[in-house]
């Protein structure tokens, strides 16, 4: 498997949650387990307060969602349940990594989001990690 997301170094993503979260509270993660991206946050991260869940299946879908603007892949987890995700990936090459029939994991957390248009105690899953089966041709990179 290869790593083509990391949360971690999402840097930009980050920021943008975290201006949300702190200018408004109509936007952004609420902040239960510190401020999202924050050393706080990865710290309950570590220590198992703020869980993370897993899950391993297969790409059945790549499509665009929201008003079709937005890239997003549906997984079959290995129990025939189906999730959508936002095609996150840290490296414009790892975009094409997303095809159907590829074996896929992520590791995500769950936060409640503050979007009062998404109802209340709306809870997010957000990726922290993803890993797909790898590609021969760019089996030598990683996200470190």
């Amino acid at each position: 498997m290869i790593t083509i997301y990391r949360l971690e170094a999402d840097k930009d993503h980050i920021t943008k949650v975290q201006q949300a979260t702190e200018k408004t509270d109509k936007f952004g993660i609420e902040p239960t387990h510190g401020l999202f991206g924050s050393s706080e946050w990865w710290q309950h991260i570590r220590e198992g307060t703020l869980p993370v869940y897993h899950i391993k299946g297969t790409i059945s879908s790549v499509h665009m969602g929201s008003m079709n603007d937005w890239p997003e892949f549906t997984v079959r987890a290995e129990n025939g349940e189906e999730f959508t995700w936002s095609r996150y990936a840290n490296f414009p090459e790892f975009a094409s990594l997303y095809s159907v029939g590829r074996p896929i994991e992520i590791d995500y957390v769950v936060q409640r989001h503050r979007a009062s248009s998404l109802g209340p105690g709306t809870h997010e899953r957000i990726p922290i990690a993803i890993r797909v089966e790898e590609n021969s041709r760019l089996e030598n990179w990683s996200v470190t």
